[in-house]
């Protein structure tokens, strides 16, 4: 004969303190929670009949036939009247005349225990055991915490030059495994870089899932030297701000150039010049140019470096191919002035498309009158009392013209001048109307004059200019005999031949 009993004595006291975890999961829905009970089932085998006084074994079977643990479990068998315990494996924790009592202990989901009890009826009829099974039960609730967790990076190049246009990337990562809300990021850049004005907006998240990320890009304008920092900050529901930084190096690109030298040349002089072109930036310059025009007063005669001509313009032009910063380059050159004035030379440097530096050297070319004179007179010698024809060369051998030129012939006492050819004479002197003289020109004056007395004489011819302070002098020796200069000649010969 079986016997079944299905006990749950603590169901539903379990399910009651197990409430408000299910109470918390409708009302978080990111939260999830399990729980579960052991069910234990007791069977009692026994014969099918015995005899009064023999002994007979009973089998009682305890399953647990849950999913959970049963903690503690005990069995406690009552005895009718008209039977006697003998003995049990195991051994029972209790026996009295009609109550037995088994301790079990803990009864995983799913297992069986088995207890033999041996007793003796002492009186017809059926043998009734009942049979309690009394056992604690324990929950395991599982609970689920998400955590949301925003991260923050950003970048951006490493350099710039100024002018140019700077994009920063962030992307903002959830890399916790619960949803952010209200996600707030916001941009903190100087106001310099702002693009026309406009500022850099914020930018909002409404949710962001775990694992889930969001790229911005902010745009502005590298408008100072040195660096551009761009700052970065996100806030999300739980008020926690998370920040990062990116800078940018700005480079100054610089580009100079300048021309200088001979500043005052005469015509037909040489002139030295240097062109002189160097990098003061920060940032290496390519494909640099240089250029240089020539007046037309200057013609360039040596060049320190071969150059392509333009000859219609006179623009000397190189390239130089890289410029690092500090690097300077000269180009030497030499002129010779053709042209009397102010002559102007532009040299012009260009780098990058954007760079463009210009110099200017004025030089001043001049002229200056140069007025030579000469006395001449015809015969080697003139007798006294008969008049002998002078004349006064005069030529420029300048560049510039002599405006006014004055001569004046000066006689001595032994000499009588004569006016003629528009002179006048004053004493001693005789005095040429002022002309003007051009480069390169010469003009003859003449005059008369008469000796007085024999002898060797000075005729000192001075000549003045509107541009020279001290007169040019030109003189010559005349020579004047008379009858007792000839006699004084015939006398030192005679004594000469008798020497001999």
């Amino acid at each position: 004969m079986y016997r079944q009993a299905i006990f749950a004595g603590f169901a539903a006291l379990l399910l009651t303190s197990l409430s408000p975890a299910v109470q918390a999961q409708s009302r978080f829905s990111e939260l999830n929670t399990s729980s579960t009970v052991p069910v234990i089932s007791v069977e009692t085998s026994v014969p099918g009949e015995i005899n009064i006084g023999a002994s007979a074994q009973f089998i009682i079977s305890v399953k647990n036939a849950g999913k959970s643990l049963a903690e503690g479990v005990s069995i406690q068998t009552t005895l009718p009247p008209t039977v006697n315990f003998v003995q049990a494996d195991p051994n029972p924790s209790m026996a009295s005349d009609r109550l037995i009592q088994f301790e079990i202990g803990d009864l995983p989901p799913g297992t069986v225990r088995r207890i033999t009890m041996e007793l003796i009826p002492q009186k017809t009829g059926p043998v009734d055991l009942q049979t309690k099974a009394f056992f604690s039960a324990s929950t395991q609730s599982a609970l689920q915490v998400r955590q949301p967790e925003v991260t923050l990076h950003c970048s951006g190049p490493e350099t710039a030059q100024i002018g140019e246009t700077v994009t920063f990337r962030v992307v903002v990562e959830n890399i916790g495994d619960g949803t952010a809300q209200n996600v707030l990021l916001t941009p903190q850049l100087p106001e310099s870089s702002y693009i026309e004005s406009q500022t850099p907006r914020a930018a909002k998240i409404a949710t962001l899932g775990a694992g889930q990320t969001q790229e911005y890009k902010f745009t502005v304008r590298a408008s100072q030297p040195e660096w551009l920092e761009g700052n970065f900050v996100v806030q999300a529901q739980d008020n926690r701000e998370v920040q990062c930084s990116h800078r940018v190096k700005i480079l100054r690109p610089d580009l100079k150039v300048d021309v200088d030298g001979t500043k005052v040349s005469f015509l037909q002089a040489e002139g030295e010049y240097e062109v002189r072109v160097w990098n003061p930036g920060d940032t290496v310059l390519r494909s640099v140019s240089v250029a240089l025009q020539v007046p037309e007063g200057l013609q360039v005669t040596t060049l320190s470096e071969e150059a392509k001509i333009d000859r219609s313009n006179r623009i000397y032009s190189w390239c130089l191919d890289a410029m690092n910063p500090g690097d300077s380059h000269s180009i030497h050159l030499k002129t010779k002035a053709a042209k009397v004035g102010r002559q102007l030379q532009t040299a012009v440097a260009m780098a990058n498309a954007q760079l463009r530096a210009q110099d200017d050297h004025l030089s001043h070319v001049i002229s200056r009158a140069d007025v030579d004179a000469a006395v001449n007179n015809t015969n080697e010698a003139i007798a006294v009392g008969e008049p002998e024809q002078f004349t006064v060369s005069v030529v420029n051998r300048g560049s510039r013209t002599a405006e006014a030129v004055a001569v004046t012939v000066e006689l001595p006492e032994a000499i009588q001048p004569v006016a003629f050819d528009g002179s006048t004479t004053a004493g001693q002197k005789v005095n040429f109307p002022g002309f003007r003289l051009n480069p390169g020109e010469s003009k003859v004056l003449t005059f008369r004059a008469v000796g007085l007395s024999a002898g060797d004489h000075a005729v000192r011819a001075s000549v003045e200019t509107d541009f020279a302070s001290v007169p040019t002098i030109a003189e010559t020796v005349v020579y004047f005999y008379d009858d007792d200069e000839l006699q004084r000649i015939a006398r030192e010969l005679d004594s000469t031949l008798q020497i001999r």
